[in-house]
């Protein structure tokens, strides 16, 4: 098994990246258009002297604009279904690095590298460039730089597990205002939905994987689990085991959640009736509810938090 890699979008624009038969369509967008604005700061380290500042700006000028388009590493990071997924409404297409790269032998895909601060690679190169004022050094610098611009953002977006397609062969088409990449379908082996899909975004998604002859999941979210798991079209469950995604080994006899443990239950459902029992009868609130106190016994509580404030 190839690579996986996993692209998140709207529900609104499933006829647009299904348009033509046998294709899905990706849209790529220049480094001048991310969404995270301080991404293009090339990674030079501020604090060296002006005159090799003075020589990067020279030797680098401006970041070459090449088509970009943006994937995660991963189908299941809640907060890329949150902003990418239209708030887990959308689908997520998984695509194989292998056969993308097999149908446009020219593109780069690589994984983003998180930093905290600038990379120390571009101050070694950009310190031998000045001291021996060859034109192969020059050369090193700018690509350290483009690596750097392209492939690496501040560790704050890390969530994302960012992996990046770069087309400096100039694959895409332009369509509109737009740059668009016509992946052929057999780069593509999973359609997933959100929790929160439209009945329409299902149907729709199913007959295009259908016609297409990949997988289709419903991505749900458990009751214990962090991470959403998948329920194909038959009901199996699959959870995605941090490379690809696989049948799960184990579900709850009850709620045909995965389960993690050696368990036959999820851990909720492994609460039987004796022990909601012993937890209803052990619980302090509940007895203050019974014995009509419970509301002026939380609001002698505000009152108190209220003056402890105030102090």
């Amino acid at each position: 098994m190839g690579r996986k890699i996993y692209k998140y979008f709207s529900a609104n624009v499933i006829e647009f990246v299904f348009t033509r038969p046998s294709i899905c369509g990706i849209k790529c967008s220049f480094p001048k258009d991310y969404n995270d604005p301080y991404e293009l700061f090339l990674g030079v380290d501020l604090t060296v002297t002006p005159d090799l500042l003075a020589a990067y700006r020279e030797l680098v000028d401006e970041l070459p604009q090449w088509p970009t388009s943006c994937f995660s590493a991963s189908p299941v990071v809640a907060p890329m279904w949150a902003h990418y997924g239209d708030n887990h409404s959308g689908f997520v297409v998984e695509f194989d690095v292998d056969t993308v790269k097999s149908n446009f032998p020219n593109i780069v895909i690589m994984d983003v590298t998180y930093r905290t601060e600038p990379s120390p690679d571009i101050a070694g190169h950009l310190q031998r460039a000045v001291g021996t004022k060859k034109p192969r050094h020059a050369y090193f610098l700018q690509q350290a730089v483009l690596n750097t611009a392209y492939f690496s953002k501040d560790v704050a977006w890390s969530y994302e597990q960012e992996c990046r397609l770069l087309d400096q062969e100039d694959y895409c088409e332009t369509i509109g205002d737009h740059k668009i990449l016509q992946v052929p379908i057999n780069c593509c082996t999973a359609i997933i939905v959100g929790k929160g899909a439209a009945p329409t975004t299902i149907s729709r998604t199913k007959d295009i994987a259908a016609e297409s002859g990949i997988s289709w999941f419903h991505a749900l979210i458990g009751k214990s689990m962090a991470q959403p798991f998948l329920e194909a079209e038959n009901g199996a469950r699959a959870v995605f085991d941090g490379t690809e995604i696989c049948p799960a080994v184990k579900v709850c006899k009850s709620c045909a959640e995965p389960v993690l443990s050696n368990s036959s239950l999820c851990p909720w459902c492994s609460i039987s009736e004796d022990h909601a029992l012993e937890a209803a009868q052990g619980n302090p609130l509940r007895m203050l509810e019974n014995l009509g106190m419970l509301e002026n016994y939380y609001r002698k509580l505000e009152d108190l938090a209220r003056t402890q404030r105030t102090r």
